[in-house]
């Protein structure tokens, strides 16, 4: 639609791109509209991975030019020539900054509809490589602030955009929502990671269809030789659902997940004594036991009367009785330890204590006659209790709904009507997702669990199965994908689960 140039701004002796629109379409109505469109699309945004624009006119000679700020570097498609294999952590941060241009461009209403990789430019500063710009807002689309579209700058059911990148929708020229840009972001974190695409075909026609018949082969079997997580190939075949709803919600949530599994990748690769003091680091939460971490040698748990070491069935009895967690160099003496200090310490002292200890026999004894005596005396058996006549009965559906069922684990318990409240499990939830984006598995679990207790949809039960896989506590893990399956037979997460059921030794595979 247009040549740009590299010039230079004369005031500021300061280098820019000039985007200048071909003379021969400056009689097309419609190419001069959307060329107008980039610039007040791009102009709309103010982010830092966004080109930002400086300038829009008109030239003496009629033609009309965007200018906008100089990127130095090279872009997406240059880097992946050079440059791959690229690590997952460096795809993670690159790709984060594109859904970071995005999600400023969706919240101000902008779709840009045509993200590939010559669109994206990465830029080596002195304190911040890789650095990312998102460009090319041409084929943008706008909506106003109440969710209309702007005015229709592409024929009905015309297709605009690069067919590699196209999502389905965009690809049957349907309309198309913010949801279009992350499906374009899965193919770019496809190629990056495999440095193929999702699907070959030799015409613009045959990718369309590609993208709206097939489904794209899983990363790791396309290139066995490339090391991808599985968290990051379960990410990128989501991200490339035919169904916008199956996608990720939202730019903010997609990178969301990227931090999480560079967080997870991190962990793995911690050396053993880093986790094991993450480990002895104390538990909190009043309401729920947060996720439960492996125990060290180093650490001596003390627990209180009536909780349990078994973490299948603590997470009840952590709730009445807190745990206690002492880290100390030197660990309690057992009971036998105590009692032969006892014995040694009355050997020491054979003359000095047993006159003592006699007394103070007698005078427990004479204090237990006298109680036993005016107990029985004021409690006789001509007067019996009897229950009052109004005394109600109890009944077995009372035992159900006066609290919380601890004997039972969350994951396979009925939560009862009466105690649901879809507000506050939202608000539980939402926090959850804040905390796991934290990379802070344990408050993430306790208010999923929160939220589960107060409405037990099966989302929760996936999220609280992906923080215990991730805290590596496979068999929690399973028990709420079991959850999960149950309540959602269709999910479409049951091939993931499937997949991580496997790898676990003697797991059921449902």
């Amino acid at each position: 639609m247009g040549k740009v140039y590299r010039s230079r701004q004369l005031a500021l002796d300061k280098p820019v791109v000039l985007k200048v629109l071909r003379q021969s379409l400056l009689s097309d109505e419609r190419t001069v509209a959307r060329f107008q469109r980039e610039a007040k699309a791009a102009s709309r945004l103010n982010h830092p991975n966004s080109i930002s624009i400086l300038d829009f006119g008109q030239a003496d000679d009629g033609a009309l030019f965007i200018a906008m700020e100089f990127v130095p570097g090279q872009d997406l498609h240059q880097l992946l020539n050079r440059e791959w294999p690229l690590a997952e952590g460096r795809v993670i941060r690159i790709v984060s900054q594109v859904l970071s241009a995005l999600s400023d461009a969706h919240g101000a209403g902008v779709i840009h509809r045509d993200l590939k990789p010559e669109n994206i430019m990465v830029e080596q500063r002195r304190n911040d490589t890789d650095f990312v710009k998102v460009l090319d807002f041409g084929i943008a689309k706008i909506t106003d602030s109440s969710g209309e579209d702007g005015p229709a700058l592409t024929r009905a059911g015309f297709v605009c955009g690069t067919p590699e990148y196209m999502s389905p929708e965009q690809a049957r020229g349907a309309s198309v929502d913010h949801r279009s840009d992350l499906y374009a972001v899965g193919v770019l974190l496809y190629q990056l990671m495999t440095g193929l695409l999702p699907f070959e075909s030799d015409s613009a026609v045959g990718f369309a269809t590609k993208h709206l018949t097939e489904e794209p082969p899983p990363p790791s079997k396309r290139r066995p030789d490339a090391r991808i997580s599985v968290g990051m190939e379960r990410l990128i075949l989501r991200a490339l659902s035919k169904d916008p709803d199956d996608r990720p919600a939202n730019a903010e949530a997609f990178k969301a997940e990227l931090h999480a599994l560079e967080h997870r990748e991190r962990r793995r690769s911690e050396p053993a004594p880093r986790r094991a003091a993450a480990s002895a680091a104390p538990m909190s939460s009043p309401v729920l036991a947060p996720l439960p971490r492996r125990g060290t040698g180093g650490s001596h748990l003390a627990t209180q009367p009536g909780t349990v070491r078994d973490w299948d069935s603590a997470e009840a009895t952590v709730r009445a009785v807190p745990e206690i967690i002492q880290t100390t160099p030197n660990p309690m003496p057992s009971s036998d330890h105590l009692e032969e200090s006892a014995v040694s310490m009355g050997q020491d002292n054979p003359g000095g204590l047993g006159f003592f200890k006699i007394l103070t026999l007698t005078l427990v004894l004479a204090a237990g006659a006298l109680a036993y005596y005016f107990f029985f005396s004021g409690n006789s058996a001509s007067t019996p209790y009897s229950i009052p006549e109004n005394a109600p009965v109890p009944r077995k559906e009372d035992a159900r709904t006066q609290g919380p069922d601890f004997s039972t684990p969350l994951h396979s318990q009925e939560i009862p009507a009466q105690a649901l409240n879809v507000a506050k499990s939202r608000e539980h939830e939402m926090e959850g997702d804040q905390q796991y984006q934290r990379g802070r598995l344990d408050l993430a679990a306790t208010h999923y669990k929160n939220a589960f207790q107060l409405n037990p949809k099966p989302e929760l039960s996936l999220k609280l199965g992906e923080v215990y896989w991730q805290h590596e506590l496979p068999g929690e893990a399973l028990a709420w994908w079991s959850r999960h399956l149950r309540d959602a037979p269709s999910s479409v997460a049951r091939a993931y689960i499937v997949e991580q059921r496997k790898s676990v030794a003697g797991a059921p595979v449902p």
